[in-house]
């Protein structure tokens, strides 16, 4: 049986209601493989649970302070998306990876480029590059810009001209503020 990887991505949201995003140097990786049209793309912060990860949020923290040299507290993050992913390849049954999508409007430090992550820059919501972004992120992002969250899965299939997977199956709903998972 296929281990099914939790992981996270942190979208840093500043007071003027920017979000920080930054180009991946690295592909995003996964029990059975990796994802290598995620290279390049535009993206939060974020990775794979460890086994020295408590929780989920432990999980987000870590990988925003390893990926942008900022921290936060795991109290300030507001979950926006809790996503399972299918990949192509499986029998579409089973999920690949469970991903938590978070907000965090507070953090210290300076965001920096890393070995995993390009130059931050910060985008206003009508300038985000939904374009040179995974396919998920048109979905749960203005849901988050506008105060919601989105649960549920994407099933994704062949790949498209510009090599980024076609979505086969979406089923995702916007949940209230008030059923949001702590």
């Amino acid at each position: 049986m296929r281990a099914l990887t939790q992981a996270t991505v942190v979208f840093l949201k500043n007071s003027e209601g920017n979000i920080c995003l930054a180009q991946k140097k690295k592909p995003i990786h996964h029990e059975n493989g990796e994802i290598t049209y995620s290279l390049g793309t535009w993206n939060g912060y974020g990775g794979k649970k460890e086994a020295g990860d408590k929780t989920i949020e432990d999980t987000a923290i870590r990988e925003l302070v390893q990926e942008s040299g900022v921290t936060g507290e795991k109290k300030d993050l507001q979950l926006c998306g809790h996503v399972y992913f299918f990949w192509p390849n499986t029998n579409g049954e089973v999920a690949d990876m469970e991903v938590y999508f978070y907000v965090l409007p507070l953090w210290q430090g300076e965001v920096k480029e890393g070995d995993e992550m390009g130059k931050p820059q910060f985008f206003a919501p009508q300038e985000i590059p939904y374009d040179e972004m995974m396919g998920g992120d048109r979905i749960i992002i203005p849901k988050m810009l506008q105060g919601g969250m989105v649960e549920g899965t994407l099933h994704l299939g062949k790949l498209d001209e510009n090599g980024r997977p076609l979505f086969t199956e979406m089923k995702v709903q916007e949940i209230s503020e008030n059923l949001k998972m702590k």
